[in-house]
């Protein structure tokens, strides 16, 4: 049976950490797939994200029937740094990243079973390919602005995807070994350059339709900033394939930062 890792980026999330350990401690079951480690990764917390985590370890390993570690470091230094830093010391055939507010609910992974049986290195969630399903939808604003972000992104990459920022991934062992130590965005375009890099790689990839809910309490998103940032990432990623900056490094490497494992 092959075995499964799920990562949680954390970054003050005492807003909202409480609802997601209620839905994480009523578990969750998927067949022919071992969930075997739960990872937390607090990018730099300063509210009591942490001392939340700390309270409800054991019950949530109980529960789920599987270890949970909780990674700290300071400062912050970005959502990308922090996935790649959990899931490269994964051990699992799988591991799946999902944002902390659980817009994309886990059972979404019922639909990506198939897929890994078929053994796929790359399956990330789509709110806006064709069968996704809204039960809370975002504003118009915010519905325009991801959209434009997906058109201008394929442009600029060259290559498509409906929904590049969808926090709902998951990664074949082989993919991290060889594409993440070649990764070199720390923040938001870190979703960006995996898909780029597993296609332009010729990494077996799906994108599937979710069902998903607009979390508004918590968001860190500033649309005019993160719009500018995400540009930048673009061009930087498309700079980098284009120069041959990329490596081709086999041995994955965990980013340099002082850190805990609890």
């Amino acid at each position: 049976m092959k075995t499964l890792s799920i990562v949680i980026p954390l970054y003050n999330e005492d807003g909202r950490i409480d609802r997601t350990l209620q839905i994480l401690e009523k578990g969750f079951e998927f067949s022919g797939l071992k969930l075997d480690t739960l990872i937390f990764v607090d990018d730099g917390s300063t509210d009591k994200t942490v001392a939340k985590i700390i309270r409800h370890k054991k019950r949530l390993s109980k529960n789920l029937n599987c270890q949970v570690k909780l990674i700290t470091y300071q400062p912050n230094k970005g959502r990308g740094h922090a996935i790649r830093f959990a899931t490269l010391i994964s051990r699992s055939d799988y591991v799946l990243y999902t944002d902390a507010d659980m817009s994309i609910p886990i059972s979404n992974l019922n639909k990506a079973l198939p897929l890994i049986r078929e053994n796929y290195d790359l399956i990330f969630g789509s709110k806006k390919k064709p069968g996704s399903q809204a039960l809370i939808p975002r504003s118009f604003i915010r519905k325009i602005v991801g959209y434009s972000h997906s058109f201008i992104a394929s442009l600029v990459l060259g290559v498509f995807a409906w929904d590049y920022q969808g926090g709902f991934k998951i990664f074949s062992k082989k993919l991290i070994r060889e594409v993440f130590p070649q990764l070199t965005v720390d923040r938001w375009g870190f979703d960006m350059e995996v898909i780029f890099l597993a296609k332009k790689l010729g990494f077996t990839n799906f994108e599937i339709p979710v069902v998903w809910s607009h979390q508004e309490l918590g968001s860190k998103v500033k649309l005019l900033r993160d719009i500018m940032r995400s540009v930048k990432e673009m061009i930087s990623i498309r700079h980098n394939w284009t120069f041959r900056n990329y490596s081709t490094a086999s041995v994955p490497k965990i980013p340099s930062v002082s850190y805990s494992i609890l």
